[in-house]
C-alpha cells in the first residue's frame, strides 16, 4: 500500500508522516473489525521538500512557523485567487460577484472550522502550494512524480492520496497503466474542481471518462470539507465509488486541532476501512 500525503507537509519527514498516517489507518480498520495491514507493508510518497529551494531548511517541530506574513495582496496569481473563490465557496453559501472578493473569499476560510480555523497567511501559503504543483513552469509536479515512481513497486495494490496527493496519485496511476494497482482511494479530493481539472497531466480525455487504470476508485469527501468542493467525481470521472462521510471537528480545551479536511479524521472512517480491507482480499486472490 502506497499513501500520498497532501499540502502543507513541507518540513515533515516522511517517516512521521507514515507513522501518523498508519496508526490512523489502524486504529480505522480496527474500530471496523478488519484485518490492519502490515506496517512494513505500508510506504509513503513524502514530495513536500519539493516546495523547498536547494538547501532550505525548516523546523520539523511547528510545521507552519516559517510561513511568510501572506496577505491578500499577495494572490496575484489568477489561478491561485480562482482557488482561493473555489475552496471559499465550500465553506458557506456561494460568494456573490463584486469587489473585493478575495479578500472576502479568505476571510471564510479563516473561519472554517472545517480547516481547523486556519490564519489567513496560512491559507494564502497552501493555495500556492497547489497553484504551484498545477504550474507547468514550475518543477515541483515532476518531483512529485518521480517520488511516486519510486515508490510504487510490482506488490503495491493500494494508492490513498489526501487532497493535493490524491491530484498527485491521480496523474501518476494515469501515467502508469502498466502498474498493478487495484485500487485508489482519494480523501478530501479537489480533483472535481474545475481549475485543477482544467490542468491535470496528462489531461482526461475530452470525451469519455478519465478513469485511471485501476480496478476500483474510492472517493470519500466529509459533507463540510472545502477542499472537496465537489463531492462525487462519478459524473465527471466515470464509475467512481463516491462515498460521501461526516468528519466532525474535533476541539482541544483552548486550541482549535482538527478540521473536516483533516486526513488523520478520513483514515479513522469505515468507509476508507471497508476499501481497504477489500481491495487487499481482492489483490489476494
Amino acid at each position: 500500500m502506497v499513501i500520498c500525503h497532501g499540502i502543507g507537509y513541507q518540513y515533515k519527514h516522511s517517516e512521521t508522516m507514515l507513522t501518523e498516517w498508519y496508526d490512523a489507518l489502524r486504529v480505522g480498520m480496527m474500530d471496523a473489525a478488519r484485518p490492519v495491514p502490515d506496517a512494513a507493508d505500508v510506504a509513503a510518497v513524502y514530495y513536500g521538500s519539493c516546495f523547498r529551494a536547494r538547501g532550505g531548511k525548516g523546523g520539523m517541530d511547528d510545521e507552519l512557523a516559517d510561513i511568510p506574513p501572506l496577505r491578500i495582496g499577495d494572490v496575484r496569481d489568477p489561478l491561485e485567487l480562482e482557488l482561493l473563490e473555489a475552496f471559499a465557496n465550500g465553506t458557506e453559501a456561494p460568494l456573490p460577484g463584486g469587489k473585493g472578493l478575495g479578500q472576502m473569499a479568505l476571510r471564510r476560510l479563516e473561519r472554517s472550522e472545517a480547516l481547523g480555523r486556519p490564519a489567513g497567511r496560512t491559507a494564502i501559503w497552501l493555495v500556492k502550494q497547489v497553484r504551484r504543483y498545477l504550474d507547468p513552469e514550475d518543477t515541483v509536479r515532476a518531483c512529485a512524480q518521480q517520488r511516486f515512481e519510486r515508490v510504487v513497486t510490482a506488490d503495491t495494490k493500494v494508492v490513498i492520496g489526501h487532497s493535493l496527493g490524491s491530484v498527485v496519485a491521480y496523474e501518476a496511476l494515469r501515467a502508469h497503466p502498466e502498474w498493478n494497482v487495484h485500487t485508489f482511494i482519494s480523501l478530501g479530493s479537489p480533483l472535481g474542481v474545475q481549475a485543477v481539472r482544467d490542468r491535470l497531466r496528462p489531461a482526461p480525455p475530452a470525451q469519455g471518462d478519465g478513469f485511471p487504470p485501476v480496478a476500483r476508485w474510492v472517493n470519500v469527501a466529509a459533507k463540510d470539507d472545502p477542499i472537496a468542493l465537489v463531492k462525487q467525481l462519478a459524473p465527471v470521472f466515470g464509475a467512481v465509488d463516491d462515498q460521501p462521510v461526516v468528519n466532525l471537528p474535533w476541539h482541544h480545551p483552548g486550541k482549535y486541532v482538527f478540521g473536516s479536511h483533516s486526513v488523520l479524521r478520513y483514515l479513522t472512517t469505515g468507509e476508507v476501512a471497508d476499501a481497504v480491507a477489500s481491495a487487499l482480499l481482492a489483490a489476494d486472490r
